[in-house]
């Protein structure tokens, strides 16, 4: 806005004003009114009308300077607007490019995903591939190992048998030499016994001629006594005869013996507990659900168990101790909150096959527990079946914890242990090591996982990872069952007879009823596990070893059709040989 003092301003407006207007004949403008010179007294008329004029001409001045103030105004104005328009304008082309970078970086993040989970599947196949190499050169360089074997057993009983040929002709010559010469020398002594005979008879007719002449001569002789009957009296025993002695039964063990309708039984019995194990789970999720809080808690416990067990280490360093006495630590810690949960409980005896409570005892427990030592069970079934059918040796620190815990008496339930969880396990997922034996052939006669398939085939794959299961049951077994209680003040849950009994199951099975999971199992058992079974039974258990590695494959391993040893016997029949480098023991 234009101010009432713009004419002392020497901004540009002031400037456009004229010189007539600050001096108009001669007369000078000062603040707005004109003064006449010094000599004028008077104002004329004129004057008056000029210094109207003069008036008038700077009212019009101020109001034209007013008027471009304005004008200037308004135009910053719309300049103004003008770039708040543009300003917007520009934010919103900003927003857009912004957006489109995003959509962009969105497409490339993806597409890198996208390239990423190629690159991994590719290598996953690439990974796949190699282990199917890896597997068929393995499973090529066994079968030639096998054929190499088979060759070398073959010449080994061809020269045995060339041997035993020759030993036997030249025992059958000695002895055809032998029995001549006894021949002969039973010939001359029957011989000279006749002659010798027949000379005594002829001495004992003569002496017998002479003598009765002589009593003929001489007086008779007083006659001997007589039973009436004209025969000599028999003279009496002297004392009685001798018995023969009486032979005592050697009255040996015969060993853990039952039928088959007892271990089909008691394998139905622990199969009916595995079914009420699958309700009790069910039971238990739903019954959590009532009690705020106890599902998440719940869930929190099942997953600390099983990251427990999958950090367990095998062998015996001291950094595996450690890393498995804290994942015990960490389970006994989960159980023992699990067993202060009261509520909701359940009837324990329920989930004991053999039930030892005395009468009146109170059967009910905390359902949090069991659950989550059913779910402890299935965790160490399945790190067996996982991570113990390609190395055995990881099987023992699994047996280990899984002892362990059962054994603690804090999970005892009045005084007896609920093992008959895993033991349920064991029925279902490996029945043979109870002398139950499954059909693995087919309506054919092939064996139906059988060692006959293709290399590379489903079949085989599966036969693969069957034999692999049982052979990490088989150890994880062992691992179990032949723990020393001795130093432990806590009773043992599995005792060695278990072990016992299993492998008298195994080995005594029949023949006609044999299937290469037997041996697979058997070899499970037994790998790793030699000094202690040695130092468990003693030598009791070298001969158990020597039954179940030379007599049983033997006598009773499967063959395929060309009748040769399936391979997983022939593994078997190659331990004795392992044993023999690496322990020095010989069976």
């Amino acid at each position: 806005m234009s101010s009432p003092f713009r004419a002392f301003d020497r901004s540009p407006s002031s400037q456009r004003s004229t010189p007539s207007r600050n001096l108009f004949n001669g007369v000078k403008r000062v603040n707005g009114y004109h003064r006449s010179p010094r000599n004028a007294i008077n104002d004329s008329p004129s004057r008056q009308i000029l210094e109207e004029f003069s008036l008038m001409l700077l009212n019009d001045d101020r109001n034209f300077r007013s008027s471009l103030d304005e004008q200037a105004a308004a135009q910053s104005r719309l300049h103004i607007e003008a770039l708040d328009r543009a300003l917007a304008k520009h934010e919103s082309v900003r927003e857009s490019a912004e957006r489109a970078r995003e959509r962009v970086e969105l497409e490339l993040e993806r597409e890198r995903r996208r390239l990423e989970a190629e690159e991994r599947r590719a290598i996953e196949e690439a990974r796949r591939k190699l282990e199917e190499q890896r597997l068929a050169e393995e499973r090529k360089r066994l079968e030639e190992q096998q054929a190499r074997e088979e060759a070398q057993r073959k010449e080994e009983a061809l020269k045995r048998q060339q041997d035993e040929a020759k030993r036997k002709a030249e025992a059958e010559r000695q002895q055809q030499e032998e029995a001549k010469a006894q021949k002969e020398r039973q010939d001359k002594e029957e011989a000279d016994r006749k002659a010798r005979q027949d000379a005594e008879a002829k001495q004992r007719a003569q002496q017998a001629e002479n003598e009765r002449q002589t009593a003929a001569s001489q007086a008779p002789a007083a006659a001997p006594q007589t039973n009436g009957t004209g025969l000599s009296r028999p003279s009496p025993l002297s004392g009685p005869a001798a018995s023969a002695p009486a032979q005592a039964s050697a009255n040996l063990p015969q060993g853990l013996v039952s039928s088959n309708d007892e271990r089909e039984a008691a394998h139905n019995a622990y199969l009916d507990l595995h079914k009420r194990l699958k309700q009790m789970r069910e039971h238990v999720s739903n019954e959590v659900k009532k009690v705020p809080g106890l599902k998440d808690k719940l869930s929190d416990w099942r997953r600390s168990i099983k990251k427990c067990l999958g950090q367990l280490s095998k062998g015996t360093s001291q950094e595996a101790k450690d890393t498995n006495k804290r994942a015990t630590v960490e389970i006994t810690k989960t159980l023992d909150a699990a067993a202060q949960v009261s509520e909701p409980s359940i009837d324990i005896t329920a989930f004991l096959v053999q039930n030892h409570q005395p009468p009146g005892a109170n059967t009910q427990g905390p359902a949090c527990l069991l659950f989550l030592l059913n779910h402890f069970v299935k965790n160490i079934i399945n790190q067996l079946v996982v991570g113990s059918g390609d190395d055995l040796k990881a099987a023992d620190s699994i047996g280990v914890l899984a002892v362990t815990i059962f054994a603690r008496p804090q999970y005892l339930f009045n005084g007896q242990s609920l093992i008959d969880l895993l033991w349920a396990k064991y029925h279902k997922a490996c029945p043979v090591l109870f002398g139950i034996s499954g059909n693995e052939r087919t309506r054919d006669g092939r064996i139906r996982l059988g060692w006959l398939m293709e290399p590379g085939s489903n079949t085989f794959i599966a036969q693969q990872q069957h034999y692999e299961r049982m052979s990490g049951l088989g150890a994880g077994f062992a691992a179990i069952t032949l723990r020393d209680f001795s130093r432990s003040k806590n009773a043992n849950p599995a005792p060695n007879r278990l072990y016992w009994e299993s492998l008298a199951r195994i080995t005594n099975t029949p023949a006609q009823a044999t299937t290469p999971t037997h041996f697979i199992v058997l070899k499970g058992m037994v790998s790793n596990y030699v000094p202690r079974i040695i130092n468990t039974f003693g030598s009791a258990g070298i001969a158990a070893l020597r039954h179940a590695l030379i007599l049983f494959p033997n006598e009773k391993g499967p063959t395929d059709e060309k009748g040769r040893k399936v391979p997983a016997v022939t593994a078997v029949l190659a331990m004795p040989m392992v044993l023999q480098r690496e322990l020095h023991l010989t069976l």
